[in-house]
């Protein structure tokens, strides 16, 4: 036993480690490597890096919509090879250590690039597993809760559709000295019981690329997930009675023209009400957002469909203007003193039309044409709207 352990601590000092599985126990194994096996990581000394494969699963996603931190709740595990870790077992156990042993081993350095805040979860004891096989396999699981920056991009609100990543990344250890790699198959894993109240979770890729700095070569590991709004709340509370403004200012179009001042009156209170309603996703949800969305553009054309609406109605009143005004002199009042003359109609011909009866059919027709293209065009522009809202970004 002696032996060994000088001819350990000679290869220590020579810089190279080697594999001792099945000469020694676990503790035997300590005990002859003590401070070098957390310090030195596997394989140092040689040519291959140590190959570090990366999974995950998911049990929890917290994500506001309208902030850029993405918060995840996940069991991050880590495999590697360790042959200094082999040793003796008479049932082939492996051994699993809590978190309080991890200073013993070599563990990997890796970080979140884009962290915003994070810990490791510890209600009772920190949740952190390590289990070492007899053939030297290191598995590391670790229960996590991360804060991870996601820029959202809200131009088709409220179908938008978000994409969020987390990049692991060795703080120390360039290319030369760890391979970091995603698990094969399906290396992110998701609860099937989560839920996110205004999302749906569409896809998870993985990704693997090497960063250059100037003190040399990483190793990242990039996950991405595909959020898709769920856009029915947002279409119940804002844009369905946006629709029902709009269709009401149509009302004023069936009243007839001697009604023209409560048409008015409709048109502005629907106006109003409706200016109102387009504040309200900015105010409540949007107050960050510096540029247009999709649901900007919905409001600003129902606001524009009851203005124009408004605007017919000022028409009909200043023809009706006119109509009256024409009336009036196509016939010639009392003078003083003598008799009352026959106003001008009177001597119209069969098949003749006076200037207020040409100037109420131009009434008549306005209102005519006002009730079938307002609906038709409000309609044209919903078939484009909602089409372009349900088409993928």
């Amino acid at each position: 036993m002696m032996f060994l352990f000088a001819s350990s601590l000679l290869i220590l000092s020579l810089g190279t480690l080697v594999p001792v599985q099945g000469t020694q126990t676990l503790d035997d194994v300590i005990d002859i490597f003590g401070d070098k096996l957390h310090i030195m990581r596997p394989g140092y000394g040689g040519d291959e890096p140590v190959e570090v494969k990366v999974s995950m699963f998911i049990t929890d996603i917290v994500m506001d919509g309208f902030k850029p931190v993405l918060t995840v709740t996940m069991y991050v595990r880590q495999h590697w090879q360790d042959d200094r870790l082999g040793f003796q077992t008479n049932d082939s156990r492996s051994i699993s250590l809590s978190g309080e042993d991890i200073d013993l081993i070599w563990t990997p350095d890796l970080f979140f690039t884009n962290l915003v805040d994070g810990f490791v979860q510890d209600v009772f004891q920190d949740n952190v597993m390590i289990r070492i096989s007899p053939n030297g396999r290191v598995l590391l699981s670790q229960r996590v809760s991360v804060d991870v920056r996601c820029p959202l991009n809200m131009q088709r609100f409220p179908a938008d559709t978000q994409v969020c990543s987390f990049n692991l990344e060795s703080y120390s250890l360039t290319t030369n000295d760890i391979a970091l790699m995603w698990m094969d198959g399906d290396p992110i894993n998701v609860d099937t019981d989560l839920g996110i109240p205004q999302f749906n979770l569409s896809t998870i890729n993985t990704s693997t690329r090497q960063n250059a700095f100037s003190t040399g070569v990483y190793q990242k590991l990039a996950a991405s997930l595909t959020f898709r709004r769920n856009m029915g709340g947002h279409v119940v509370m804002f844009q369905i009675p946006s629709i029902l403004l709009v269709i009401s200012s149509w009302i004023s179009l069936w009243l007839p023209i001697r009604f023209a001042h409560a048409r008015m009156l409709i048109g502005i209170l629907l106006l109003l009400g409706h200016m109102a309603l387009s504040a309200l996703p900015r105010a409540m949800l949007l107050s960050n957002v510096a540029y247009m969305t999709l649901m900007d553009v919905w409001m600003a054309i129902g606001t524009a469909f009851i203005f124009f609406a408004i605007l017919e109605t000022v028409a009909v009143l200043f023809f009706q203007r006119n109509e009256d005004q024409m009336s009036s002199d196509d016939g010639v009042g009392r003078p003083e003193g003598g008799a009352e003359t026959i106003p001008m109609t009177d001597f119209v011909k069969p098949g003749q039309s006076s200037s207020g009866q040409k100037f109420g059919s131009k009434l008549s027709k306005l209102d005519f044409i006002s009730r079938i293209a307002f609906p038709g065009l409000y309609l044209l522009v919903n078939i484009i709207y909602w089409s372009i809202l349900s088409s993928a970004p």
